[in-house]
């Protein structure tokens, strides 16, 4: 799977400096889907300074993230506390990845904010792929009230989620993400959040002797789409109706059910390549060649997403009947 972390990195620089899909304002009067609204508002209008664990798998980490507005500018911060000291830096769409020196710097990959996710999220097609409910009762997370949103997926072909939520700000305090039979597979939980923080300028600043490095903003340009997909289950649909082309002649499409993303990367290629999957904690990645005419090409699926929709998908991509 070496060709997918290349494009993974890159995918991932893209998303950071990109604005991200726009929320549907579906006519609805569901109180779920109100709650996920102004839950994906809360990451950037809130001013906030909390800790929260990560834990995928058998990894399991604390990092603390800072944000907050000043003079119609956007701040963030986020700090890995276990190990190594990274920090990632944003105001607005530029992106600063701190390391203690350039030696760290050399063997660390910038963790990416693991709520970029919930900006994304889509109302109609959310309503395709999952049924939601309300909880009815009221707990506490991190010291604060919380009511719970719960996502239940229609078929086999996605996660349920389960979010809390501050009841009076509406800010994520506590997301589950599970497989059918309830296995969880990633949690995201805050331990301690303030939010009157009294931030500055000077607290979103690369420290004094640190070794810091601008993550290159991808412009990739908009490409004629050569592909398609014979079939996708209800709620996925491609994201963009055109193709992105990045490095090395790679394109690149994306699907998405309104809550969680699969990547797709096309590149041509010389050798021919069997099947594989390969699972990362709760993310599933696939490669495969195939073969257009006189030219073979790897086709690499990334996803949040069970294995058989990351296999299921695979099989039915195929080249649009005026690829040349």
């Amino acid at each position: 799977m070496r060709v997918f972390y290349s494009l993974r990195i890159i995918f991932m620089a893209f998303c950071l400096v990109s604005t991200g899909l726009v929320m549907a304002s579906a006519s609805t009067s569901s109180d779920a889907l109100n709650l996920l609204r102004s839950m994906t508002q809360s990451f950037s209008t809130l001013s906030y300074d909390g800790v929260f664990v990560h834990s995928e798998a058998m990894n399991m980490n604390s990092m603390r993230v800072r944000h907050d507005l000043m003079s119609g500018v956007e701040y963030e911060s986020l700090v890995d506390l276990d190990g190594d000291k990274v920090e990632v830096l944003r105001i607005d769409d530029k992106i600063i990845c701190v390391y203690p020196n350039a030696h760290i710097a050399n063997m660390r990959t910038p963790r990416i904010p693991p709520f970029k996710r919930f900006k994304n999220v889509e109302s109609n097609r959310l309503i395709k792929g999952y049924e939601m409910v309300v909880g009815t009762d009221v707990t506490r997370i991190a010291g604060r009230n919380v009511e719970s949103v719960k996502l239940v997926p229609k078929d086999q072909y996605r996660y349920g989620h389960q979010f809390w939520i501050d009841k009076e700000n509406h800010f994520l305090l506590k997301h589950d993400m599970m497989k059918m039979d309830g296995q969880l597979l990633e949690r995201i939980q805050f331990t301690s959040v303030n939010f009157l923080p009294d931030l500055k300028h000077e607290d979103f600043v690369p420290k004094e002797g640190s070794y810091s490095e601008p993550v290159v903003e991808v412009q990739p340009r908009r490409v004629k789409n050569l592909w398609q997909f014979d079939w996708l289950p209800d709620g996925f649909s491609l994201v963009w109706p055109e193709a992105r082309s990045l490095n090395h002649g790679t394109s690149m499409l994306l699907l998405s059910d309104g809550m969680t993303t699969v990547s797709v990367f096309v590149e041509p290629t010389l050798k021919p390549k069997a099947m594989s999957i390969l699972s990362m904690g709760a993310t599933m990645a696939g490669e495969r060649s195939i073969k257009v005419k006189d030219q073979l090409y790897l086709l690499t699926m990334v996803g949040e997403v069970p294995e058989v929709t990351i296999e299921k998908l695979m099989s039915v991509f195929m080249p649009r009947s005026d690829h040349d």
